[in-house]
């Protein structure tokens, strides 16, 4: 029985390893996106596999913790990071001489973004400022669903259709009338998935069918993604959710294959390092971006892309640590390999909290 618990907890510590390298490729792609701008490079899609993620990552802290103290925990590990990085946004912004724009529905959303309803909104909307904080509404989803995602574990785990109607019901009525819902609909489908992925049921059902789905899915999805351009929304977005299938079934069918060459401690310690800046890269790369345009505007791509990777690592040291205060875990300014990942298991006799700890990384878990 001992070792059956041993083997369990190394096999949870390995896929905690392969999720953070997925999380680690999928905020690569989101980097490139801004930078690029390209919206053929929405094909690869970055967000269903992170709200996926995420959803993996919450199972199992509601596995191991109460729901309130699940909620209470993350909302501390990802407002903290959240407002030093508005602080120091407020204060560009004020030497920008642009916060005269914000209204106070503004100024309500973007302290407190879980309610505000248009997502949290600064100044500059069609100016190089909106790369500031253009991206934030990825804050507010994980807000929300971790507000509502004890409630929609159990409906998953207790009346699995009536959840699937629900949501399927709510996302044709936003493609009918509002596609921003539907696109939330699609994301909180995606966490749903995680749930079940933690749960087992989404390897067993997809690795023995996960060619043929990536050879259904991938073509129809790169059909209806490129064939619509940026003309035909509603056939891009169904595009854009069978690549999500297609990537999230060649990610679990590959797993086997890829996860023995994450053992190692250099690319551990590059997920190690990836996962607790998650919530630092994403946040500050898009006044990385800002920068790098305001100082070389002509700038080629390349140079950009480089110009934003190096603001990027630099505000990862400068302000990621608070991250790490967020998380109760050592501060540090370069992010090195846990030694709970350096063992077989996690230690058992270590208190719960520093446990999930070991396993929740990132904005996502």
């Amino acid at each position: 029985m001992g070792n059956e618990g041993a083997n369990a907890s190394k096999t949870r510590v390995s896929r905690s390893v392969y999720l953070d390298a997925l999380r680690a490729v999928a905020l690569v792609r989101v980097v490139i996106y801004h930078v690029s701008g390209s919206w053929l490079v929405t094909a690869f899609t970055a967000m269903p596999l992170m709200f996926f993620i995420a959803g993996t990552l919450y199972a199992a802290s509601l596995d191991r913790r109460p729901a309130l103290r699940v909620i209470r925990d993350r909302y501390r590990r990802i407002m903290a990071p959240y407002w030093l990085y508005i602080a120091a946004m407020i204060g560009l912004w004020g030497a920008c001489g642009t916060l005269g724009q914000l209204s106070a529905a503004n100024w309500v959303g973007l302290i407190f973004p879980v309610i505000a309803p248009g997502g949290p909104t600064g100044p500059d909307p069609t100016g190089g400022l909106h790369l500031t904080w253009f991206a934030l509404w990825y804050v507010q989803m994980h807000l929300v669903l971790s507000l509502i995602g004890a409630p929609l574990r159990r409906w998953q785990r207790n009346r699995p259709r009536a959840l699937s109607g629900g949501i399927a019901t709510v996302f044709v009525l936003g493609v009918l009338v509002a596609p921003g819902i539907a696109i939330s609909m699609f994301y909180v489908t995606c966490w749903i998935i995680g749930y079940a992925h933690h749960d087992g049921r989404v390897e067993t059902w997809i690795r023995p069918r996960w060619k043929r789905l990536c050879w259904v899915l991938g073509p129809i999805g790169a059909a209806a993604f490129f064939g619509s351009g940026a003309r035909h929304m509603l056939l891009a977005a169904v595009g854009i959710a069978c690549l999500g299938v297609f990537w999230l079934a060649l990610a679990l069918g590959c797993q086997p294959r890829i996860e023995p060459w994450l053992d190692g401690r250099r690319p551990r310690s590059v997920t190690t390092w990836f996962s607790q800046r998650s919530l630092s890269i994403y946040l500050w790369h898009g006044a990385a971006l800002w920068a790098v345009i305001e100082i070389a505007p002509t700038a080629g791509l390349i140079t950009r892309f480089l110009g934003t990777i190096a603001l990027v690592v630099l505000c990862v040291v400068a302000f990621g640590w608070i991250e790490d205060v967020a998380a109760r875990r050592p501060m540090q300014l370069w992010p090195r390999l846990p030694s709970s990942r350096q063992q077989p298991a996690i230690d058992l006799r270590a208190p719960q909290s520093a446990r999930s700890e070991a396993l929740d990384l990132g904005p996502g878990s």
